[in-house]
């Protein structure tokens, strides 16, 4: 599942990507701490950045699924997400910065969760 828009890749019919999140052009390795499954929407719309700077000007960095053991308690630190309407909402300023710069709730991911959701592969 993609490790930011919790997408299952098995029912999408996409192939997901193995992101670096620290992109290697910025210094980041092909170690399993940096790598990141991601969708494709996810991927493109991080790209290379790490971080976006909110309205305030305040650098705020994006969530990194590789900073907390186990892996999926870290998602639910800084997300929540409504299985009524498949809407994933940022419970903290990284989580917040990563569903806006990441666009997770994309209408295309949006319908994909909520598909999910209703055969009960999320929840």
């Amino acid at each position: 599942r993609v490790e930011y828009c919790r997408i299952v890749e098995l029912a999408c019919g996409v192939t997901f990507h193995v992101e670096h999140f620290v992109p290697e052009s910025k210094g980041g390795i092909a170690t399993l701490s940096n790598l990141v499954l991601s969708c494709p929407g996810c991927n493109l719309a991080k790209g290379a950045r790490t971080f976006i700077v909110d309205a305030n000007g305040t650098k705020q960095a994006f969530f990194n699924p590789r900073e907390y053991e186990p892996m999926r308690l870290g998602w639910h630190l800084h997300f929540i997400l409504s299985t009524d309407t498949g809407i994933i909402v940022g419970r903290t300023p990284r989580g917040q910065a990563t569903v806006k710069a990441l666009n997770v709730n994309s209408a295309n991911r949006l319908y994909a969760r909520m598909l999910q959701i209703r055969i009960g592969l999320l929840s």
